[in-house]
């Protein structure tokens, strides 16, 4: 039987991905994957206008990834997913990542992974240059993705950190930032979330290491939770980018199992 191999986390053109789905499953196949998702982002349009998937474009999504599901039976299984944020519609597919990928203060839009730039400026203005207090927001917001979009797991936990790689504006070992970091981790994860180790930022060359922190994924083993490994690609390249250093990451935080999805629905454990 061919090794399992699989990849839930990825984008197309359908919305701020380089490759087509085609592209994206077909380079999947070249990689050897047995289990391939592709999860465009949710509609966004109340931050930035045109961005993720309305329900008319999701629809085309939809139907072109099924035909794709269909042409690839037997050889490689294709997921159809969506990639929600805890303040946008809630939108449906075969599996649902979430995420915060903003934070609403002030009246304005705050969203954690556009430009350092944009970023520090925003903490600077909206949390008065405390980085900690962003954190908090992030994190208390982020403990709610489940109860407000009901995802199926958790994506990229720690977002606020891709650039802060050498600790460049916050310590992620200080009890302010691990507390409600923890606090939030400890909700989804008694909701029986997995959580996956995401190697997006690697791949873009913000990050040396995946979200979640070696500290948090290290805490998530010791209450019991569960992970999965994504590569959140935007591009055929990236596809299944630095697996080999996720998994031995997860090993060296305890784990021995990882989540993988399931064609008929749901998860199965298999073994690193």
């Amino acid at each position: 039987m061919k090794p399992w191999r699989a990849d839930f986390h990825s984008h197309t053109t359908y919305c701020d991905g380089a490759n087509t789905p085609r592209q994206m499953v077909e380079a999947a196949y070249r990689k050897g994957f047995t289990d391939f998702g592709v999860s465009g982002h949710a509609d966004f349009s109340m931050v930035e206008p045109g961005f993720g998937m309305s329900d008319e474009i999701l629809i085309k999504y939809k139907q072109e990834l099924s035909a794709l599901k269909e042409e690839f039976a037997g050889r490689m299984n294709v997921y159809i997913g969506i990639e929600l944020d805890g303040l946008g519609p809630v939108q449906k597919a075969d599996y649902a990542i979430g995420s915060t990928h903003c934070v609403k203060k002030q009246g304005e839009w705050v969203v954690v992974d556009d430009t350092e730039a944009k970023l520090a400026d925003w903490v600077r203005r909206l949390w008065n240059g405390d980085w900690y207090a962003f954190a908090r927001d992030y994190f208390e917001l982020e403990a709610t993705v489940y109860d407000r979009t009901g995802c199926d797991w958790v994506g990229h936990f720690d977002l606020l950190t891709k650039f802060n790689e050498g600790y460049k504006y916050f310590d992620e070992t200080k009890d302010d930032y691990l507390e409600p970091a923890l606090a939030a981790m400890k909700r989804l994860n008694a909701a029986g979330l997995p959580f996956e180790i995401n190697t997006g930022a690697m791949s873009r060359g913000y990050r040396k290491t995946p979200y979640p922190s070696g500290r948090l994924l290290r805490e998530l083993y010791l209450m019991g939770g569960k992970i999965m490994i994504n590569s959140d690609s935007h591009n055929t390249e990236s596809v299944g980018f630095a697996f080999e250093q996720a998994q031995k990451t997860a090993w060296d935080c305890g784990f021995r199992k990882v989540s993988v999805l399931k064609p008929g629905g749901g998860f199965r454990e298999v073994e690193l």
